[in-house]
């Protein structure tokens, strides 16, 4: 490898320890969460379960470790403690998965510990709502638990000799994603079911795979027929075929056209290196051609949006969430990871070159820890500044009026807490529902 790859990684890492730390130092409790901070108040975490699984939908992983992580908002620092786990988990889950795809193919990889937090920030720019997927306490134990699970289990699959600690990562695997995240079930469900047809001659020798699609499958009914899940649909309309249609080709061109410029474009330069670690490596790929591996990998990703957003759209009956699709979002992070570094093992370009976009890299990364720390600090301030005048004034109100907030600023890349003009929306009732108040909520227009 070139000299200056090192040193470029580990500022890279320098400057993404900052974003991270930061971020979860001024990272709030936002929408969901106040449900559950009041519920926890008088209810234990048994019967937060209860509620969640049988009264709201069926995702038995993901609400299990919901009502057993609220007990711990008691404690201060709880926030900030659960973020940085996270992030970390979410590291040794794509360190592990590196490792084993470089033993697969036989694959040199120097310095995978800062390869691998390079793969860390390129997954942040194609998470469509980082926002909602890596800050936010609720929608992380959903979508981020089951991201971290899923390179879990891919590292499983990729592992030649696997033993009983591989078998166990595996079910764990399985059955958080089975029990929290439907579109990443369906998905990967879809993969295995082609791949069993692929190789049908040997699927059945290949255990791993069929053991992690029936607790796929079983995880899947589960909540499929849960009660909870029932409910849920009695509260979501019905949409006729052509709507189907409509909303799934709006959300796919919306995934992958309105946000390219902050999501793809990032996501491709901070994945240079892996360009030039296939300059440098001995893999060759027999056959690549560049334009027709581009196209493939182009429409296997339309693909796979289009699937995902229409998996949400049915039971939805609306334009689904932006943290619904991680499994696409990781789905394109191989699919990139994987072509530039074929690219670069056919076609080279100039050291000038390659130094130009890594300087400009730095310096844009370095913009960008800038610029998102203040905007978060601005956000951190005035929603510390809101919760204490609330916390105030529950002590000494004596009137039954509405109470006017103003604006919180922009919250940049945290989820936001604001409310709004309508007193009867589900965040104006859970904040004041939190707060313990009588009057109604209503943002300053």
């Amino acid at each position: 490898m070139p000299k200056y790859i090192r040193p470029y990684l580990i500022i890279q890492v320098l400057l993404w320890s900052c974003f991270f730390m930061s971020t979860a130092y001024f990272n709030r409790y936002a929408a969901d969460d106040f449900y559950f901070l009041t519920e926890i108040k008088n209810k234990s975490a048994i019967e937060i379960f209860n509620h969640l699984q049988f009264e709201w939908h069926g995702r038995f992983a993901s609400n299990l470790l919901i009502a057993f992580l609220m007990p711990l908002s008691k404690f201060s620092y709880f926030l900030i403690t659960f973020n940085l786990s996270s992030y970390l988990l979410l590291y040794l889950a794509i360190n592990r998965f590196t490792k084993n795809v470089a033993r697969f193919y036989t694959i040199t990889i120097e310095n995978k510990c800062l390869f691998t937090f390079s793969l860390m920030s390129v997954c942040f720019f194609l998470t469509l709502s980082p926002n909602d997927v890596w800050f936010w306490f609720t929608g992380a134990v959903v979508y981020l638990y089951s991201t971290i699970a899923l390179f879990f289990l891919l590292s499983v699959f990729f592992k030649k000799e696997k033993n009983s600690g591989d078998y166990f990562l595996l079910i764990i695997s399985s059955v958080f994603i089975s029990g929290s995240n439907e579109p990443m079930i369906l998905i990967l469900l879809l993969f295995l079911g082609m791949f069993a047809i692929k190789q049908h001659s040997h699927f059945k020798t290949y255990f791993p795979y069929l053991l992690s699609g029936v607790l796929l499958f079983l995880g899947f009914c589960v909540i499929f027929f849960g009660v909870g899940t029932a409910l849920r649909d009695e509260l979501t309309p019905s949409l006729e075929w052509t709507n189907v249609i409509l909303f799934t080709a709006y959300a796919t061109v919306k995934s992958l056209l309105f946000k390219l410029h902050y999501t793809f474009i990032p996501a491709i330069l901070l994945a240079f290196p892996f360009y030039i670690l296939g300059t440098k490596s001995k893999y060759k790929l027999e056959n690549f051609q560049p334009i027709r591996q581009l196209v493939y990998a182009a429409l296997l990703i339309v693909f796979i949006v289009i699937i995902n957003h229409l998996i949400v759209v049915i039971p939805l009956g609306a334009l689904p969430p932006d943290r619904a699709t991680m499994i696409s979002s990781v789905l394109i992070l191989i699919l990139l990871i994987r072509y530039l570094f074929l690219l670069g093992s056919k076609i080279d370009i100039s050291e000038k070159m390659k130094k130009v976009i890594l300087i400009l890299n730095t310096i844009g990364v370095l913009i960008f820890v800038i610029v998102t720390f203040q905007i978060h600090k601005n956000y951190a301030t005035a929603y510390d500044k809101r919760m204490d005048e609330l916390a105030k004034i529950k002590i000494n109100i004596i009137h039954q009026q509405p109470i006017y907030l103003k604006a919180l600023p922009n919250s940049g890349y945290l989820p936001t807490a604001e409310i709004r003009t309508d007193t009867t929306h589900f965040l104006n009732v859970d904040l004041k529902r939190h707060f313990e108040l009588n009057n109604a909520l209503i943002l300053e227009e």
